[in-house]
Formats: C-alpha cells, sequence, structure tokens
C-alpha cells in the first residue's frame, strides 16, 4: 500500500473519530414516540416510507446506527414482519403451477377486489417482471393483446439503450387494443431501447402476395432480427365473439370457423392451437406475415401474459404446448389452470 493511501486512511478516520457520537438518550424524540428514538425510527421508516437515509438525516445519527434502529424494533416487536396469507396463497399456487407445466417462473396476483380490469391488474405485474429479466443486449420480440398493450403503458421509465423490441406480427387497421406497433413503440420509449417496427401487412389478400412480402430485402433484414429475440411476450386469446382478435377486425368468425372445426382453442399471436397445445393450421396461415408457433418456441424466454376465467383452456393449450417459459396471470385462472385435469 503506498503512502498516500495510507495518509488518506488515518486522515479519514481521524475526522470519523471527531465526528461527535450521538446517544439515544440524547436524541430530541418527539413526545408521541414516548421519547424512544427506536419507535420513531420504525415509524419513520416503514409508516412515512422515508429511506434510511432519510430516517437517519431526520434523527441526526448515521445511516448504521438506524439499521440498528430498525433491527432493535424488529427484536422488541415494535414492528412485525408478516407476508399476507393472500399473497402466500398466491406463491404456492405459482408453484404448483410452475412445476405442473414445467414453467421458469410464475407470477400469480392475488384475487382484486378494486374495479381494474384484470387484464390492466395483470399488466401491471407483467411490466414488474419484465423490467426484473431483461437484460443490456436483449431482443424482446412483441406480439399485441389487450394485455400486452396494458403491460407496454405500465413500464416504469429506465435506460435500457441496448435493448432492442421488435414486432413479431404484422399490423392492422384495427381497434386500439389490437395494435402490435403500439405495445412495440410503448416499450421502447419506456426503457430507451431501439424499436423495430413490423412494416408489413398482419394478413394479405392471397399466398403469393404474402411470397412476394417476404421476398422484399428489408422485410428479410428485420425477419433475421426477429428470428434472434432472446426473450419474447405474448398474450392469449380464445376463440369467442369478445376475443380481441374477432373485435380488432384482424379477424372474422368465417375465417376463424374452419380453425374451430379443426379444434382450435386458442390464438397466440395470430396463430391456433388445439387443447393439446398442437398448432391448427389453414388458408389464413399462407396470408400472415409474422412468426410462426414453431419459431417462437425456439426464442428462449417465452413470457405469457394472460388471465381470466374464460380464458382457461385457451391459456391451458398454450401451456401444455410449452410455448411459455414464464407465466403471468391471476389467482383464480391458476387455480382452475392446476386443478384441470388431462
Amino acid at each position: 500500500m503506498n503512502n498516500e493511501r495510507v495518509v488518506g486512511m488515518a486522515r479519514v478516520q481521524e475526522r470519523r473519530m471527531a465526528q461527535p457520537r450521538v446517544k439515544r438518550s440524547e436524541l430530541s424524540t418527539p413526545a408521541e414516540f414516548a421519547g424512544d428514538p427506536i419507535v420513531w425510527a420504525a415509524w419513520l421508516y416503514y409508516e412515512e416510507r422515508m429511506t434510511q437515509e432519510e430516517v437517519a438525516e431526520r434523527l441526526g445519527v448515521s445511516r448504521a446506527s438506524v439499521v440498528n434502529f430498525l433491527q432493535e424494533a424488529r427484536d422488541r416487536n415494535i414492528v412485525t414482519i408478516a407476508v399476507a396469507s393472500q399473497h402466500l396463497q398466491s406463491v404456492q399456487i405459482a408453484r404448483e403451477l410452475s412445476s405442473r407445466y414445467g414453467l421458469k417462473s410464475c407470477v400469480v396476483i392475488p384475487e382484486g377486489h378494486d374495479d381494474f380490469p384484470i387484464y390492466e391488474r395483470i399488466g401491471r405485474a407483467g411490466a414488474r417482471l419484465l423490467m426484473d429479466i431483461l437484460e443490456p443486449n436483449d431482443v424482446l420480440g412483441v406480439s399485441w393483446g389487450r394485455t400486452v398493450l396494458s403491460l407496454s403503458a405500465e413500464l416504469a421509465a429506465a435506460k435500457m439503450p441496448g435493448v432492442t423490441v421488435v414486432q413479431i406480427a404484422g399490423s392492422a387497421i384495427g381497434t386500439k387494443e389490437f395494435s402490435p406497433e403500439l405495445c412495440t413503440t410503448n416499450i421502447a420509449y419506456r426503457i430507451g431501447g431501439r424499436c423495430v417496427n413490423l412494416h408489413a401487412p398482419g394478413i394479405v389478400s392471397r399466398p403469393d402476395v404474402k411470397k412476394l412480402f417476404m421476398q422484399e430485402s428489408s422485410l428479410v433484414e428485420q425477419f433475421k432480427l426477429i428470428r434472434s429475440c432472446t426473450k419474447v411476450l405474448f398474450g392469449v386469446a380464445n376463440l369467442s365473439d369478445a376475443s380481441t382478435a374477432l373485435r380488432s377486425g384482424y379477424m372474422t368468425a368465417e375465417k376463424i370457423r374452419p380453425y374451430v372445426k379443426r379444434g382450435a382453442v386458442a390464438v397466440m399471436s395470430g396463430r391456433f392451437l388445439d387443447a393439446d397445445g398442437n398448432t391448427v393450421l389453414g388458408v389464413l396461415d399462407e396470408q400472415m406475415i409474422g412468426l410462426t408457433l414453431d419459431e417462437i418456441g425456439e426464442i428462449p424466454e417465452r413470457i405469457c401474459v394472460a388471465g381470466g376465467v374464460e380464458k382457461v383452456q385457451a391459456i391451458r393449450s398454450v401451456l401444455r404446448g410449452e410455448y411459455a417459459t414464464i407465466l403471468v396471470t391471476d389467482e383464480p385462472t391458476a387455480r382452475a389452470l392446476v386443478d384441470a385435469k388431462d
């Protein structure tokens, strides 16, 4: 160790020793805390949501003292910390769901007692999860749906310029909730990443038109990027008249009917699945521009955000087909998925 560093460390130690230490008895604690700085520190930290640094400044002590105060508050049972039972139940169901369907992880939100739609609540949970798992050089593929759109709007602002966000299904003129390009743009904007929208229709008029599109040099380059996704985010729709795919005008009941006759129960990124998770093919597949189910299944991390008991069969088909490695859903849906018989 060089002399300059030794001298510097000595000076730091001298300054620390020179600072007067505040004794608990010398703290001017507000009367409502019965003169106990431990109770005061606990109140500021747990009830007023101050940081430890802010509590230290308010009390006029070091952050280390605050840490000790908070630990003593727990030791003296001034503060008791417990996970609410409903959250424990959600964790248990999530673990059961992961085990049954071979998921890498699962987030189950407790049953809501507010007025927010289920897709908004799942979207918020999905946004938090996405921020936790995104890595600096990820290529994130994004599909469409109400829940995906809600997730994109709930993301906290961040700086992840190394992340590329790509649209994996073509576009269409429809409702706001069916807007692949809006989902992609929202996510890229909020994380400060690169946005690559797919400049092509989701469904073209004829198979030969699709073939011409796919030969365009710009689309060839885009699909090279799309197929390099490290993570993909998608929702799931059932085939009822209320599903997003039908409401948006992206598909019609007439075009979907042949798929239903072949056993389709779910739509994932515009592609159809039967109850066992097998791909159901038809005329539309020859007209769709976007990743196929097989291509999505090759992406390392696949995040499905979907819920609502009316979607249980559709979500189950996605899980049985092993298209999701991570699931974000709600408690009633999770229970139904765990209890479902093969």
